[in-house]
């Protein structure tokens, strides 16, 4: 194997490492919610606030983070990010009220986000770029992996130690974390933008670039991903981290058996995540792949929340629901590093993708409590979150039809 391919190779299995640990540190929290009502005898509104603190804090901390990643690199932020988040995702289990939960929550989840727009600059810059797409699939595939093993570990310590012992896996990520910087070696595009900026002496956080992507041939494409991140980041987290609550008050499992539900799920999902981004790499271009995806997701929504009569049934539609809505991640994070250069890569995926995704995720985990109140949780979905993905896959559209499998930095 030589120095180039060993390098790309480790980049990305460091990178997919990275995101799958920071997925299974944040899932928990979806995982210990019927657990925080009860100890804490409040409504599922209040934890949607707790939610919400913490989209908020993603919102603001993820654009600093792709600025640090784009002004200093991509190796020694990610681990920096993947170590703190983790650190705080411990934390959750020593917590003594709400306002420290909501605290812990908001720094992990505000730092953790970071990891988004870093993990796929760092998979694009390093990839060939004939299979960049299907890589940078696979890495997405980090989020059902990390539902999935959390699951299997959540489950067994909800029933023996409850749900703040689920939370201390978060304290062994820190020194991996290290490990990952010690190991890794930079993005070797990024080292060159890197040297361009140090023979013209600019220093410190590069706010130009912000302004850069709002205009000329940037700013359609921008308005654009900003639309599809924060339309399918109103759909994402008004569902996904209230699955095991649902298993719970509507088909009746106990809550070890909605987190071992949830977690084959997405393990079956991991399927669907490969296949768009096989599809969005070879097939046809990737907005069109997500945009199909999408659709194909809200249609199977509808049918978990409505044709289920059997627990092997709910087990099925779930796993078709992961495989298409949430696999649409697959191909989205290659979609959107393809529209900006290297020098504005980081900065661009969190300013017009982790951003208005995070602020998303912060509005419905607030508002699709209040809706189950009055509508229950079956009308609550279908009517909330269906119509939120046809936006996103119409925004998809409205991007640059570009061809897959050109070179990351191609125009």
């Amino acid at each position: 194997m030589n120095t180039r391919h060993a390098s790309w190779v480790s980049i990305f299995i460091f990178s997919l490492f990275a995101w799958t640990a920071s997925n299974l540190d944040q899932s928990l929290f979806g995982y210990a919610i019927p657990g925080i009502l009860t100890e804490y005898q409040v409504g599922l509104e209040v934890v949607g606030l707790i939610l919400t603190a913490g989209f908020i804090a993603a919102a603001i901390m993820v654009v600093f983070a792709g600025l640090a990643a784009d002004t200093w690199g991509r190796r020694w932020t990610l681990a920096g990010l993947l170590a703190l988040s983790a650190l705080f995702v411990g934390l959750h289990g020593l917590v003594r009220d709400l306002t420290e939960l909501t605290v812990v929550r908001a720094l992990a989840f505000g730092l953790a986000a970071g990891l988004a727009p870093i993990t796929a600059a760092y998979v694009a810059e390093a990839a060939p770029a004939k299979h960049r797409g299907m890589l940078m699939g696979v890495l997405q595939c980090g989020y059902p992996l990390g539902w999935f093993l959390a699951a299997m570990l959540a489950a067994p310590l909800l029933e023996q130690s409850g749900w703040r012992s689920i939370f201390f896996i978060g304290f062994a990520i820190v020194p991996i974390a290290f490990l990952i910087a010690w190991r890794l070696p930079e993005s070797e595009r990024f080292a060159r933008v890197a040297a361009d900026r140090a023979a013209e002496k600019t220093a410190g956080l590069d706010w130009g670039l912000l302004r850069e992507m709002f205009s000329g041939d940037y700013r359609r494409r921008s308005i654009a991903s900003i639309v599809l991140f924060f339309a399918f980041g109103c759909a994402y987290a008004g569902t996904a981290f209230f699955f095991p609550t649902y298993f719970m008050e509507v088909r009746g499992y106990t809550q070890a058996e909605a987190a071992q539900l949830v977690g084959f799920s997405n393990g079956i999902a991991i399927a669907g995540y490969l296949a768009a981004a096989w599809v969005g790499e070879y097939v046809l271009p990737r907005r069109d792949t997500f945009a199909i995806w999408t659709l194909l997701g809200a249609a199977a929504l509808i049918a978990l929340m409505w044709l289920p009569q059997e627990r092997w049934q709910d087990l099925a539609l779930f796993g078709l629901t992961g495989a298409f809505f949430y696999g649409s991640n697959a191909v989205v994070g290659a979609l959107l590093t393809d529209l900006y250069p290297t020098r504005m890569r980081t900065t661009a995926y969190a300013a017009c993708g982790s951003a208005p995704l995070s602020i998303g995720f912060a509005l419905f985990p607030a508002l699709v409590p209040l809706v189950v109140q009055s509508m229950g949780w079956q009308w609550s979905f279908s009517v909330m979150i269906a119509p939120l993905l046809l936006v996103a896959a119409l925004a998809a559209l409205a991007l640059p039809r570009l061809r897959s499998g050109r070179d990351v930095d191609e125009g």
